[in-house]
């Protein structure tokens, strides 16, 4: 199963410290190279923390969603990521 389909899952499960985790393990490998997606896997992350954030009742999850949406720009590059971003979207904290 992709790293999407499992983010995905997680995140319909409520469960979005383990969805952060699991696309954050992947991004530890790309950070710190020269990967064009390493920034897009980072806002991912950050959704899904900020949905977690919320649902502790944490306020500063909107300045974590905030990231999340910094990068909007490099998500419509790739279906797959247009996908992901859309899910993600219909799931924003109010």
């Amino acid at each position: 199963m992709s790293l999407f389909k499992i983010f995905k899952q997680l995140i319909n499960n409520g469960k979005f410290y383990e969805a952060h985790e699991v696309l954050e393990e992947y991004w530890h490998t790309i950070r710190k190279t020269s990967n064009p997606y390493k920034n897009v896997y980072r806002g991912f992350i950050n959704a899904a923390v900020a949905l977690e954030l919320k649902k502790r009742g944490r306020k500063n999850y909107k300045k974590v969603w905030a990231t999340y949406e910094k990068y909007k720009f490099l998500y419509k590059k790739e279906k797959k990521f247009i996908e992901i971003m859309d899910f993600l979207d219909s799931k924003k904290p109010s």
